[in-house]
């Protein structure tokens, strides 16, 4: 059972880390057979796990991920076991905890990510196409030889969408609040639902493309070497 705990944590992680739908992870979660064959032909391999748990211990969010997919299971497991649970182990819902979230569509990770100005993924599409972050390039800036020209240009950069991604990450929790307040007070047509979803949209449109275009801004101040350092540096071994 705790092998299973843990490995199942570990997939959920890397379904996260490629970008995996919800309803990938789920069936992880509660196909068994499917856990057994996986398990079979991977814990064998200490590289791959050793990996994995290692990017678990350096990022926060997929962190948080695997103890709320840890206690979820733990709880099915012993609430089924009992015999004192009347949902099925089919029908429980993998938004177990988050009904005492006080945003239910943000995890404290994300609202904290959010008011810090941090990236929450809205920028992997450049990040993982060649076009380095702003941020992982200054802590990289020894490594990279930038020059002073170049750490001036970046730094500037950095410090236009940082603030400008804070004044938006804050105005986007508030639209998310008062979506969610909305529902929670049974106050909601579709019409006022259509002003709140289009507003809260609309900000997290503004937000992707200020990480977005700081990406787009760093990659012009770096030489090609320095860009194909950054890709092994950070681990990209996807094809050119």
């Amino acid at each position: 059972m705790k092998t299973r705990l843990i490995f199942i944590a570990l997939v959920c992680t890397l379904s996260t880390m490629v970008s995996a739908q919800t309803n990938t992870v789920t069936r992880f979660l509660h196909d068994g057979e499917l856990q057994d064959s996986i398990i079979a032909a991977i814990v064998p391999n200490h590289t791959l796990m050793s990996k994995l748990i290692d990017k678990i211990a350096e990022n926060r969010r997929l962190h948080e991920m695997v103890i709320q997919h840890l206690t979820r299971l733990l709880n099915e497991e012993s609430t089924g076991a009992g015999g004192h649970n009347h949902a099925s182990h089919e029908t429980m819902s993998h938004y177990i905890g988050d009904e005492k979230r006080e945003i239910k569509a943000l995890s404290p990770d994300e609202v904290k990510g959010l008011e810090n100005g941090e990236g929450i993924g809205l920028a992997m599409a450049a990040e993982l196409n060649h076009y380095p972050g702003p941020r992982h390039v200054l802590d990289l800036k020894d490594k990279l030889e930038l020059s002073d020209k170049q750490v001036k240009s970046i730094q500037s950069t950095f410090d236009r969408m940082h603030a400008n991604a804070v004044r938006i990450g804050r105005e986007l929790i508030e639209s998310e609040r008062s979506l969610d307040n909305a529902f929670s007070s049974a106050n909601i047509t579709r019409e006022s639902l259509r002003t709140l979803t289009s507003a809260v949209e609309n900000l997290r449109g503004r937000l992707r493309f200020e990480h977005l275009s700081a990406h787009i801004d760093t990659r012009s101040y770096l030489t090609s070497r320095q860009i194909e350092m950054y890709d092994q540096l950070r681990g990209y071994t996807g094809q050119r």
